[in-house]
């Protein structure tokens, strides 16, 4: 069995282990939630985000095992991040006081609920570090991954070391001796300190690379990148109502249900940009995506406003609102769509898609020039003109069967 055989084995195996273990925590906290506290539909969704990845990240090892990409989307599963911080940590803050004499299974949980989220943002940045090949940029790039490592290493040495640990969501609530701990607070409290200005820092270089590695890219690579543009979007397209609704709705249930929704379009793309499965469609994806954003915009904007100005003229005319105001409402929005539509559908071609637009319209100009004309020769020279236009072609010759 080749190396590449076992590593795909390996991934799925590992797979299985992380999806039996977020599934099975939602069903468990679901049935008998140990916080409480009602189960949310954002905690019983949230932990399938990281199985996602997982199963992204099992079939990238499994068709591409060299592309490191494929093992670093399997770490956020591991982490169960979602799991700890939505019960496993809630239960830790209502033991006031903590357990005079705390079990090894007790200190592993508080130990591991005090870095998990590491395993969460790394991943993350070390993909837009290395993404699409699994390499970095260039070697001089390399440092940047060995930083990243390093900022684990040392802040897992530090927990693990400590000679107090609490509860990673609040160690306020309480703490307790570490049996294996050294560190003093004050010691900790110093190496930490450069961490909150260090990590930001990197956290710009990995993005910062991104946006290189797509400058330069061509071809290929420079569609897989757009793949991964295209669900950073769409994940702040969902990410703002989640937090704007979760923050001024009295029932941020539903609203907190986008987070998890606009997430899972990174393990999507990623999949799709990798594995190249069509890879092409991005450029119309994001056209119609564009398209009918705006659409949708403009006609709830023409709908509310319609609305509002209709109702207030006929409460000021006849004193009271009428029903025919929403009527003529839906009429104007179905009248306006197809109009709005196709202006929208020109602006952005024109506008972000020049090259296409304007093949399109040397395109009609010929099939009228092709429709009237009827001199072979004028003919022939405004099909060469045609291709010399949309192609850009050095040199351009027709031959003609007699």
């Amino acid at each position: 069995m080749t190396k590449d055989k076992r590593n795909a084995i390996f991934a799925w195996i590992f797979f299985g282990v992380i999806a039996s273990a977020n599934i099975g925590a939602i069903l468990y906290f679901a049935l008998e939630n140990p916080t409480g506290t009602p189960t949310t539909l954002f905690e019983l969704t949230f932990p399938l985000v990281p199985v996602l990845f997982a199963l992204v990240g099992a079939l990238i090892t499994s068709h591409q095992p060299r592309n490191v990409i494929g093992l670093i989307m399997m770490l956020p599963g591991t982490s169960m991040a979602f799991v700890v911080d939505a019960y496993i940590a809630p239960y830790l803050n209502r033991l006031v006081p903590p357990p005079v004499d705390p079990s090894p299974l007790f200190l592993l949980v508080l130990w591991f609920s005090n870095w998990n989220w590491l395993l969460l943002v790394l991943p993350v940045m070390f993909i837009m570090l290395l993404f699409p090949t699994g390499k970095p940029l260039t070697p001089r790039w390399r440092w940047v991954v060995s930083f990243g490592v390093g900022i684990l290493a040392i802040f897992v040495f530090l927990i693990t070391f400590a000679e107090v640990i609490g509860p990673g969501a609040d160690a306020t609530v309480f703490q307790v001796d570490n049996p294996i701990g050294f560190l003093r607070a004050e010691w900790v409290n110093k190496i930490v300190g450069p961490f909150f200005f260090l990590f930001p820092a990197w956290i710009f270089l990995c993005v910062m690379s991104l946006f290189v590695r797509f400058r330069r890219a061509r071809g290929v690579e420079r569609e897989q990148i757009k793949w991964l543009f295209f669900a950073a979007a769409v994940f702040v397209l969902f990410y703002l109502p989640s937090f704007l609704g979760s923050s001024y709705s009295e029932s941020d249930n539903l609203w907190n249900l986008l987070l998890p929704i606009g997430m899972s379009t990174f393990p999507i793309a990623i999949g799709i940009a990798i594995l190249r499965y069509h890879l092409y469609d991005i450029d119309i994806i994001i056209r119609k995506t564009l398209q009918y954003a705006l659409l949708t915009g403009l006609l709830v904007l023409v709908y509310f406003g319609s609305v509002i100005l209709l109702q207030s003229l006929t409460e000021t005319f006849f004193g009271e609102q009428s029903p025919l105001v929403i009527v003529l409402s839906t009429l104007a929005i179905a009248a306006l769509f197809n109009p709005l539509r196709t202006r929208i559908q020109e602006f952005i071609d024109r506008r972000f898609y020049r090259k296409k637009y304007d093949a399109e319209q040397a395109l009609a100009q010929f099939a009228a020039t092709a429709r009237d004309e009827v001199d072979m020769d004028k003919l022939t020279a405004a099909l060469l003109g045609i291709v010399n236009e949309t192609m850009q072609s050095e040199n351009t010759s027709l031959w003609l069967r007699k």
